[in-house]
């Protein structure tokens, strides 16, 4: 007999995490109410800021094929894995119930500070993290790249070149989306023009010598087409536009082919952060209680001062009231993250790409300078609220206040 045909279900992609989950339901805390934070930890060298891409993609692919699992796949993918018959029965055919709260894309997030927050029953909100994790840190990774050419291009038109090479269409779209949302005025890709409504910007490479025709009246129609694009050659791309610029090389846009590369994602982790006790929320540093993880529900404000422009993230505790700006001698706070899904379903339509360019574009230049420096940056502040400090630095016994 043949293997079962499967459709690619994105919360049953990876084998670990349903071995995760199994191990949940063995231990009896599958359906307890659980929350997971989801963080980047480390950007890349010389990165002083990162451009949150993916929440949309993930939200789409959750939408699309992963609120409920279908009961044959479910099945099939447990006999392959050995999975438990409680497990598969607690999964076939279930809806996903988890409730999401995300920066939108375009956000400007630094390391430490949770950007998305999965609540839900354990074992679904534990695999929802299996989609979340990769869209985040890939889109991420591009959108921030495509920022650092925007600045490095001194605000000229950088061009996606590298999502019209990407073979399968979901994850084409989902760079592309990415790209544009850090900064890429267009796109080479028909496929994203089409769907996205992003700007397509292309040339014919193909050298016909004696061959080629007249030139087509239709070349000149585009308002774009006198100024050729310069590949930026998909190796260092940042130096690359750095040095056409430094010999006054002009161009109608700089096509940047190498925004998928693995190398330079971000680091992030999915971490369980609270776990429902007797009807309650009890804080924990991860699934085992013992990792280096901040334990609690969280909430993200940024304060700026009366230019407008960002002075500090501070990280709160979701129960806790927020430090108000005269506390920190600025002019206003504004918290990062919204709600998304609730119940499994999303609270609001796909956001155009377009929105979330803008949204990242404007907030890059809210940024104090010298944190957008594209070579030794300045770190931004990011703050634990004082009852976070007091959980990472509990009173010594017998102190008191």
């Amino acid at each position: 007999m043949g293997a079962a045909t499967v459709r690619a279900s994105p919360l049953l992609s990876d084998g670990r995490a349903l071995l995760d989950a199994d191990r949940l339901v063995r231990a009896g805390v599958a359906e307890r109410r659980a929350s997971f934070e989801l963080s980047f930890t480390a950007a890349p060298p010389h990165t002083g800021f990162l451009v949150v891409a993916g929440v949309e993609a993930a939200l789409d692919a959750l939408a699309r094929g992963g609120d409920h699992l279908e009961a044959e796949e479910v099945s099939a993918v447990g006999a392959a894995c050995g999975l438990s018959d409680a497990l598969v029965e607690r999964l076939a055919g279930a809806a996903i119930s988890v409730d999401i709260d995300a920066v939108p894309d375009g956000t400007i997030a630094f390391p430490g500070a949770p950007v998305v927050s999965v609540e839900g029953p354990f074992v679904e909100a534990l695999l929802v993290g299996v989609l979340l994790v990769p869209a985040l840190r890939r889109g991420t990774a591009a959108a921030t790249r495509a920022a650092r050419l925007h600045i490095a291009s001194d605000g000229g038109a950088v061009v996606d070149g590298s999502s019209a090479r990407v073979p399968f269409a979901d994850e084409a779209l989902a760079l592309a989306r990415a790209a544009h949302v850090g900064g890429a005025a267009a796109t080479t890709s028909a496929l994203a023009a089409a769907a996205l409504g992003i700007p397509f910007r292309g040339e014919a490479a193909i050298d016909l010598g004696e061959l080629a025709p007249p030139p087509s009246p239709l070349e000149g129609s585009w308002p774009w087409y006198a100024d050729r694009m310069v590949d930026l050659g998909g190796h260092d791309e940042e130096a690359m536009l750095l040095e056409a610029r430094r010999v006054g090389t002009t161009a109608g846009g700089w096509v940047a082919s190498a925004l998928a590369e693995p190398e330079g994602l971000p680091a992030a982790r999915y971490e369980l952060v609270a776990l429902e006790e007797s009807g309650a929320w009890a804080l924990r540093q991860g699934a085992s209680g013992r990792g280096d993880v901040i334990a609690g529900r969280k909430l993200v404000a940024r304060y700026y001062d009366e230019a407008g422009r960002a002075v500090t993230d501070v990280i709160h505790l979701a129960h806790e009231r927020m430090l108000t700006p005269r506390a920190l001698g600025v002019a206003r706070l504004a918290p990062l993250a919204r709600a998304v899904v609730r119940g499994g379903r999303a609270l609001e339509a796909p956001e155009p790409p377009g929105v979330g360019r803008e949204r990242s574009v404007a907030a890059r230049a809210l940024l104090p300078h010298a944190v957008a420096h594209l070579r030794a940056p300045a770190r931004y502040p990011v703050q634990l609220s004082p009852a976070l400090i007091a959980l990472r630095e509990p009173e010594p016994p017998g102190s008191w206040r």
